[in-house]
């Protein structure tokens, strides 16, 4: 993400983040920033490393909430052959050791 950013206040029914528990301000905003992450990571604005530093969480974190919520992975066919090229070189020089 840029250094820029923009500030935006608006107010949300608390019932949204109660679910039968006790919450402080503190974890409503963080519930909102990943939950807002989120949406941006599933329409594709933004890459899991990204969200997950909006969130203000660890990627496994923010892939740990995406499973909670049941939020597929933006993982297509390019990734994936990326991903298996890079296990082929990588069990390629673990034979040559």
């Amino acid at each position: 993400m840029s250094g820029e950013t923009i500030k935006i206040e608006f107010e949300l029914p608390k019932e949204l983040f109660l679910k039968g528990r006790a919450v402080t301000q503190t974890l409503i905003k963080a519930e909102a920033l990943k939950r807002l992450a989120a949406t941006f990571y599933a329409d594709g604005s933004l890459s899991l490393g990204k969200a997950a530093q909006l969130a203000n969480v660890s990627k496994q974190d923010f892939l740990d909430f995406l499973a909670t919520h049941n939020i597929p992975l933006n993982y297509d066919v390019h990734e994936l052959e990326d991903d298996l090229s890079t296990v082929k070189e990588f069990l390629q020089n673990e034979s040559r050791l």
